[in-house]
């Protein structure tokens, strides 16, 4: 179940004593512009470097009861692939405060102290916990366009958390808030891209005609995705919240037809 925690979204899938995770919304931030205010986590939009900086640091201190700040926070430039690149210690601060370490989609740490950063704005959030056989934890965030949805980025993800030894029964997806087929009007191209990459059967499940449009489900495809990756029906949750029918509380691409900044879905080891 997803729920409101002060400033972020939270699902209780991933209420565990060791980890921290959250989304936020456009709400807590310290952005003026009208397209961005007044939390926004990613430069290009409008707000200087300090302004997104400052709200990273508000996320982090709020996520962690004021314990860590921006210097724990590791994000990068965001490419719509299915590549994850895993972090450590070294790579705090890294797309805040220093260089990022490299372009890609998503991030896996077993390193306690760091706290994963995707950003969006429509495209889908997906936050991973997993426990070894020893309990020990693993985390995951991926952020999945339709194109990295498709590529593969949550099976990417699964099977790199089993790689770092995470049991499969154990991994937990949180799919937070996202634009939904009530509003995600597509073109032809678009379900013939999906089809050549993922096959018929698939296209025609998360892609809908409604009064002669193409409607398409990416946060359902990533779950089906999920699924045929191995992990429990029971271990899955969608936020139901859609980014375009709330572009007062969320940045929608869609709505704001390109106007407007970035929320943040993170999730760290205590």
């Amino acid at each position: 179940m997803f729920y409101r925690d002060g400033i972020l979204e939270k699902c209780s899938l991933l209420d565990e004593g060791d980890l921290y995770h959250g989304f936020s919304t456009r709400e807590g931030g310290v952005s003026t512009l009208p397209h961005t205010a007044t939390m926004n986590v990613a430069e290009g939009h409008g707000d200087p470097h300090e302004v997104v900086r400052e709200n990273i640091r508000i996320l982090a201190s709020t996520l962690t009861d004021g314990k860590w700040d921006e210097r724990a926070v590791v994000c990068a430039p965001q490419i719509h692939s299915a590549i994850i690149r895993p972090v450590t210690d070294t790579d705090r601060g890294c797309g805040v405060i220093l260089p990022h370490g490299g372009e890609g989609d998503g991030f896996i740490t077993d390193t306690p102290g760091i706290l994963l950063m995707i950003r969006v704005a429509d495209c889908v959030p997906i936050l991973y916990s997993a426990r070894r056989a020893d309990g020990s934890p693993i985390v995951c965030a991926t952020h999945a366009g339709w194109r990295g949805t498709v590529a593969g980025i949550a099976d990417a993800a699964v099977k790199q958390i089993v790689g770092m030894g995470g049991e499969i029964d154990s991994i937990r997806c949180a799919i937070g808030q996202a634009i939904h087929d009530c509003c995600y009007e597509v073109g032809e191209d678009f379900r013939e891209a999906v089809t050549a990459a993922q096959g018929q059967s698939f296209a025609d499940a998360h892609i809908r005609f409604r009064e002669g449009k193409l409607f398409a489900d990416v946060p359902g495809m990533n779950r089906t995705l999920l699924l045929a990756a191995g992990v429990r029906e029971d271990h899955i949750d969608i936020s139901p919240a859609c980014t375009a029918c709330q572009p007062h509380l969320y940045h929608s691409h869609r709505a704001s037809r390109g106007m407007r900044g970035a929320m943040g879905a993170l999730i760290g080891i205590r």
